[in-house]
């Protein structure tokens, strides 16, 4: 008989703590163990796929019943999130309204392009790249632009949608940014409001979708906080099991936050891993009339954009009251301080007025402890020099 040493005892006891009475493992197991056919045929991040399920909920004429509703809820939600639109006419949201689609053409990955509704009735065409886990290439945008404006030269109407998962801006001004957050909203709507009209199949399939991508695209809160809270516990074991490292952009994170929790000069705002958000106390005069953003309702805050392989900080205008934002806009734009993107139109919703790149992550070589020291430095010098400025700027 081999005899066990104690090492390997303690380990034996740490696997043995973390699978007896795990209400949190239970917990876990129970909300990602049901069955879902997006997951079962392994399309989550195949960016095809999305676009194909897409595609088919955009046509009219589609075995979805749904007719050109989920179109026209797609398009009004892109359209009300921009003011201007440089050089182009868009539509209304009545306009929207009060179109029929029925003839309108879903077109898939012509000239390259993810998708292109036409509709020669409405003299409206829209195109929208999909960006799951790809980034945007240099010249792609443009390129799409320049392609839609020459072979639909003479639709009134243009409309050019960036979907990824985060909602990120396009390179390209043209272009409006729409998030899978957004995507999985209007079908619930859209399911809740047409259960008569939808079929039971239709009904599961929809639910299916939109439970993938909040689950493995959008990072559910609620299983994300589950997965943290046992790896606290049970650090050891899982080290053990799958060798498991931290999560290096969690622990960014929680860098960023405790260096803006302990500076009495910052105020830390709704924050996760992926954004963290603060604004300095001496500008938080500015009227707390956000809508749909933060639940302080500040609707100036600068923000961190956490990437596995960069972090970089904007100052971002929130969504809400209109006249503020267009204050803070213009405030900006007359002061002394060269805000980066003060030449930019405002849009409707969040707006970054300014962008400043933080740091590079090298995700071969990472050493929290090394980024952490630089932060620390990044800060120190923001604070002094740019954050002085700004609050000029806006005081």
């Amino acid at each position: 008989m081999e005899m066990i040493i104690v090492s390997d005892i303690y380990e034996v006891k740490l696997l043995e703590n973390f699978i007896y009475d795990n209400e949190e493992l239970e917990k876990l197991e129970l909300l990602t163990n049901d069955f879902n056919i997006f997951t079962a045929l392994n399309i989550i991040n195949d960016e095809l796929k999305h676009s194909n399920f897409l595609a088919w909920l955009l046509s009219p004429r589609e075995t979805h019943n749904l007719g050109d509703y989920f179109l026209k809820s797609l398009i009004k939600t892109t359209i009300y999130k921009i003011s201007k639109y440089n050089n182009y006419t868009i539509p209304s949201i009545f306009d929207i309204d009060s179109w029929s689609f029925d003839d309108a053409e879903v077109l898939r990955e012509w000239r390259n392009i993810d998708i292109v509704i036409r509709s020669d009735e409405n003299n409206f065409v829209c195109i929208i790249e999909n960006k799951v886990l790809s980034k945007e290439h240099s010249t792609q945008s443009r390129r799409y632009k320049n392609i839609i404006d020459r072979e639909f030269m003479d639709y009134k109407y243009k409309v050019f949608t960036f979907l990824t998962i985060d909602g990120e801006e396009a390179s390209e001004e043209e272009y409006i940014s729409l998030s899978y957050e957004e995507i999985v909203n209007i079908i619930e709507k859209i399911t809740t409001s047409n259960k008569d009209k939808l079929g039971q199949e239709i009904i599961i399939f929809l639910s299916h979708y939109t439970e993938m991508v909040r689950r493995y695209i959008m990072r559910e809160a609620e299983i994300q906080n589950i997965c943290e809270r046992i790896y606290k516990t049970h650090k050891k074991a899982l080290d053990l099991i799958y060798e498991y490292k931290p999560d290096n952009q969690l622990e960014i994170s929680e860098v960023l936050i405790d260096i803006i929790k302990n500076d009495s000069d910052l105020i830390l705002d709704d924050s996760n891993k992926k954004y963290i958000r603060f604004l300095p106390s001496d500008l938080d005069f500015i009227e707390h009339e956000g809508e749909g953003w933060t639940k302080s309702k500040r609707i100036l805050l600068f923000e961190f954009r956490n990437r596995p392989s960069s972090l970089n900080l904007y100052l971002m205008i929130g969504p809400g009251n209109q006249d503020v934002r267009e204050r803070l806009y213009n405030t900006a734009r007359k002061s002394d301080f060269k805000f980066t993107r003060e030449n930019k139109n405002l849009s409707k919703t969040w707006f970054a007025l300014h962008k400043r790149r933080s740091m590079k992550i090298d995700e071969d070589n990472y050493n929290i402890e090394e980024i952490k020291d630089r932060l620390i430095k990044y800060f120190n010098k923001f604070k002094n020099n740019e954050m002085k400025n700004i609050i000029i700027a806006f005081k």
